[in-house]
Formats: C-alpha cells, sequence, structure tokens
C-alpha cells in the first residue's frame, strides 16, 4: 500500500474531486472536509488543511513522517530547494517561522531514516536552523 493509498484509508468522509480527494482532517475535530490530498504523478503526496492544522499534526495523527511523502529520496532534497526558494513568498511571519522548522524536521526524518544529507541540504538546514533561532530570541 503506497502511503497515498495509507492516509486516505486512515481518514473519514472522503471525497474524490477530480484528481484530488477532500477529507476531515484527523488533526482537529473536522466536522465537514476541509484537508485536500493530491497524488502526483512521480508519487509525492501534497495535503493541505483549509482550517490551518500543522502537515505534523496531520501526518502524526495518522502514523506517517513528512518523508512518507516522498517515495523518492531525491524528491525529498528538490523539495527542500524548492521550499527554500519559495518560504520568502509565505505571507505570514509565522507561516516563514513554521517553514524553518518544517525543514529542520524533514532534516531530522531524513536522518533517522538513515539517509546522508548532501551539502545543499546541509546549507538549507544550516540556514533554517539560523532563522529558527533568530526569531526565538527576537521573542
Amino acid at each position: 500500500m503506497t502511503p497515498f493509498e495509507q492516509l486516505l484509508n486512515s481518514l473519514q468522509k472522503v471525497q474524490k474531486r477530480g484528481k484530488n480527494y477532500m477529507a476531515c482532517c484527523p488533526a482537529h475535530d473536522d466536522k465537514t472536509p476541509s484537508l485536500s490530498l493530491t497524488e502526483l504523478d512521480d508519487g509525492r503526496v501534497l495535503i493541505k488543511c483549509f482550517a490551518g492544522c500543522d502537515t505534523f499534526e496531520i501526518l502524526s495523527a495518522v502514523g506517517l513522517s513528512l518523508s512518507d511523502l516522498f517515495p523518492n529520496p531525491g524528491l525529498g532534497q528538490q523539495y527542500r530547494h524548492f521550499q527554500s526558494l519559495s518560504a520568502l513568498s509565505l505571507k505570514k511571519p509565522n507561516d516563514k517561522i513554521e517553514h524553518e522548522k518544517m525543514i529542520l524536521q524533514i532534516a531530522k526524518d531524513d536522518r533517522a531514516n538513515g539517509k546522508r544529507l548532501n551539502e545543499l541540504d546541509l546549507q538549507r538546514e544550516r540556514l533554517a536552523f539560523i532563522r529558527v533561532k533568530k526569531h526565538a530570541e527576537s521573542n
């Protein structure tokens, strides 16, 4: 069973909408579907809770990790690089810090799964650490 199938099977009120799915979010007391799920052609899984739940909370509620959303190890590295470039477009300051925390969690998950981080990933992890630390010191 793929992570996408595992995720779908663990959710309530799953509804197919075109290529996407909507379901009740397992991270909060959801009465109507607010969680969007999409499986891309390369196996990556995209999820978004429109109520604002954190991706880690959603995955934790169903027993998955962030690395499960990226079945090909190289995709996680591409994702981190892409996200480092797009972080500047996040609208709220807290979104940016949460994004940096997500980068740190991806690196931690990769290490826990025995994956070595390449130089680009290590640099991105250092940058995320610095940004989170500066934010914590300023508050």
